[in-house]
């Protein structure tokens, strides 16, 4: 079985990560705003399951970003918060969850226009 630390050290090593930013908003009107740079993130496609549990109506809708719970520095990704790729193209998270023994973020996101 691979352990937590062998999953962390694999996810700053993958090809095909890209720095990111990620903005929060906190508070009671969101108006604690906080960024914090990533340097290793990827995106996936939406999947099928997605779609069949309604959290998006089309694969087309966004893209999945995952993001390794290592580099958040405690930190905690909830939906409204925004990813900024390296091209500078806005994404909004619209669901959020933990996977692989929570040791990263997968974020069903929505790309601003």
């Amino acid at each position: 079985m691979v352990t937590v630390a062998q999953l962390n050290k694999l996810y700053l090593k993958m090809s095909g990560t890209e720095a990111i930013t990620l903005t929060t908003k906190r508070g009671v009107n969101n108006d604690t705003v906080e960024t914090q740079s990533i340097s290793h993130a990827w995106m996936r496609d939406i999947t099928r399951d997605d779609i069949v549990r309604g959290l998006v109506t089309s694969a087309s809708e966004g893209i999945v970003w995952n993001i390794p719970n290592l580099l958040l520095a405690g930190k905690e990704i909830e939906t409204g918060d925004a990813i900024t790729d390296s091209n500078s193209v806005v994404w909004t998270v619209i669901a959020v969850s933990r996977v692989r023994s929570q040791t990263h973020w997968r974020c069903i996101s929505r790309r601003e226009k």
